[in-house]
C-alpha cells in the first residue's frame, strides 16, 4: 500500500511538472508569434532593395503603419477614379499570403510621374500590406500613358514577403487600351500570376472597378 501510494504522489508530481512545462512552452511560443507579427515591417525592409540605383523599387521606404486599404486621391473631378481590389496567393495560386508587402505607383492625368519637391515615384503611390486573408485595395484615379508616346498607361506594383525579397510584377494595364501591345498580352501574367490587363466596371456614381490577383514565386 505504501509502495502504490508513493507511486501515485510521483505521478501526480511527474504530471505536474509536464502540465508546467507545456504551460510555459505555450507562452514561449505565444511571444514568439506575437515578437514576429509585431516585427514584420522590419523583416520586409530587410527584403527591400536597398540599391539606391535601382528606382523601380521601393520596399524600402514602407513607413512604419501600412494597411490593406489605400486612397490615393482626393475625389477631384473630371479625372477618372478607380478602385482596384485583389488578393495575393502563395505560388499554388490558391493559398492566401498574408503579411505581403505591395508597393505601387503610376503617372498623373499628364503621364508625369514625380514633379519638383515631390517623391521620385510622384504623389500617386503607395504601400499595401495584405490582410490575414491576403486581400488588399486601392483608390487611385486613372493614370495617363507618358507624354508623345505609344505605351500603354499603367500602374507599376512591387512585392515584398518575409521570405522573398522585393521583386517587380507585371504592371497592371487596362482593357481597352489602344496602346496595349501584342507582346504585352501574350506575356501577362508571367510576373505575378493571374491577369495584370484589367477590365473595369463602373458604378452609379461613378466609380471604377477593377480587379488584379497576384500570385508569388516559389520560394
Amino acid at each position: 500500500m505504501i509502495a502504490k501510494h508513493i507511486d501515485r504522489r510521483e505521478f501526480v508530481a511527474a504530471a505536474g511538472s509536464f502540465t508546467a512545462a507545456l504551460l510555459l512552452t505555450g507562452c514561449q511560443d505565444e511571444t514568439i508569434a506575437q515578437k514576429i507579427s509585431e516585427n514584420v515591417i522590419d523583416l520586409l525592409r530587410k527584403n527591400a532593395v536597398s540599391d539606391p540605383g535601382i528606382v523601380w523599387c521601393g520596399a524600402r521606404e514602407v513607413p512604419d503603419n501600412v494597411a490593406s486599404t489605400a486612397k490615393l486621391h482626393n475625389g477631384a473631378s473630371g479625372v477618372d477614379l478607380l478602385k482596384i481590389s485583389g488578393t495575393v496567393y502563395a505560388s499554388d495560386g490558391k493559398t492566401p499570403a498574408p503579411d505581403t508587402l505591395i508597393y505601387l505607383y503610376h503617372t498623373d492625368v499628364h503621364g508625369i510621374y514625380g514633379r519638383s519637391g515631390e517623391p521620385r515615384h510622384g504623389r500617386y503611390r503607395t504601400w499595401l500590406l495584405t490582410d490575414r486573408t491576403g486581400s488588399y485595395s486601392f483608390e487611385t484615379i486613372r493614370p495617363a500613358s507618358y507624354p508623345d508616346s505609344t505605351i500603354a498607361s499603367h500602374i507599376h506594383m512591387t512585392v515584398t514577403t518575409v521570405e522573398q525579397k522585393e521583386d517587380w510584377i507585371d504592371s497592371i494595364l487596362f482593357e481597352g487600351d489602344r496602346f496595349i501591345s501584342d507582346s504585352e498580352r501574350r506575356r501577362a501574367g508571367q510576373k505575378g500570376g493571374f491577369q495584370p490587363i484589367i477590365g473595369l466596371e463602373k458604378n452609379a456614381e461613378g466609380l471604377y472597378f477593377g480587379r488584379r490577383d497576384i500570385k508569388l514565386n516559389a520560394v
